[in-house]
């Protein structure tokens, strides 16, 4: 079968593995379509996962044939599943925390994903695809499940105001899930304006450009001074992390979901004089995966504007990661079309 492996940094190749069969409790899956999340553009440029691993995690596909012992699951299923594989005995897991397992294990990541022609998962992770559900929305249920998680842990309210800083794919989820849950105002930053076009698609009340608009200004107008009640972070950069704590309100809370490989340096006083809640967030447990698909399966937020493109593995290999780390991108959500 192919697959498309990380060698090395922004070395990736696109090689024949040998079919994968399913052991027990154990299913094998014909991959449809799998999305690029920004963790997969990180290990390409640094190469930071194992080298020879097959890459992607946000898959959709058909089950092709399933093990000893899977009495739930039968090939011709239309399926995706959570990338996290819990271990489901350590503290966190008893605690409901499967996000943040000590023993987990990660399709894409410690074991072999889904840009290719066939992944092999444990029965327990799947979730099925509602008829009528586009398969290609199933790669998007992960991502989705992220802003699920973040918005579950400020547990938003209709009358606050929040500030999302980016829209990337999971900052436009945010964006898209605090509208659907009819929060009274967001206000999006985003420097690239093709994806700022995109927020104002999917519901922003407020666009800004940082590096054109003053940001402080429009934001003491738009919320008679006091700052935003909920701010999340979803670039993951210093710079972004490090001001996030300037656009919140006294008292609010700023939640940290972007992903920064280096330290980043705090100027904490601030923080603490106004008693600014700064909170972490990181992944989805598995109920909020099955939550994020049900959302999508009843059509709650529109996912045209997300999806950008749909590549080939030979074209992803040959111009999509490169092409997705430049600043000016005009994408989105980029998907895989494997089969």
């Amino acid at each position: 079968m192919k697959a498309l492996v990380l060698n090395g940094p922004e070395d990736m190749q696109v090689i024949e593995k040998p079919k994968p069969q399913p052991g027990p409790g154990e299913a094998l899956i014909k991959v449809g379509f799998c999305g690029i999340c920004g963790s997969d553009l990180h290990a390409y440029k640094a190469g930071m996962f194992p080298y020879g691993m097959t890459v992607g995690h946000e898959y959709a596909g058909i089950i092709e044939s399933v093990g000893p012992g899977v009495t739930e699951w039968c090939p011709g299923q239309r399926v995706t599943g959570t990338a996290s594989l819990a271990c489901h005995d350590c503290r966190p897991c008893r605690d409901g925390q499967d996000n943040i397992c000590k023993a987990m294990n990660v399709i894409g990541v410690t074991r072999d994903g889904a840009m290719a022609d066939y992944l092999l998962v444990p029965e327990e992770s799947l979730c099925e695809i509602p008829s009528g559900m586009p398969l290609e929305y199933g790669a998007l249920v992960e991502p989705l499940s992220v802003a699920v998680h973040a918005i579950n842990k400020v547990e938003a309210t209709a009358e606050e105001i929040a500030v999302v800083v980016g829209a990337g794919t999971v900052g436009l989820f945010v964006l898209a899930e605090l509208k659907r849950q009819g929060l009274n105002k967001v206000i999006v930053l985003e420097v690239n304006p093709a994806r700022a076009a995109v927020a104002c698609q999917m519901g922003a009340d407020v666009v800004l450009n940082p590096l054109r608009d003053n940001v402080d200004d429009h934001l003491y107008r738009l919320t008679d001074g006091a700052g935003a009640d909920l701010v999340f972070e979803c670039v993951g950069l210093p710079d972004t992390i490090r001001d996030a704590g300037n656009l919140s309100r006294q008292g609010g809370t700023v939640l940290i979901l972007g992903i920064c490989e280096i330290p980043v340096e705090i100027f904490f006083l601030g923080l603490v004089t106004r008693e600014i809640q700064l909170r972490t967030s990181y992944g989805a447990t598995a109920e909020e995966f099955r939550r994020a698909l049900c959302i999508l399966a009843e059509g709650g937020i529109d996912l045209k504007p997300i999806i950008s493109r749909i590549v080939s593995l030979e074209e992803i290999r040959d111009s999509g990661f490169d092409s997705l780390l430049e600043k000016s991108c005009p994408d989105v959500k980029v998907l895989v079309k494997i089969q």
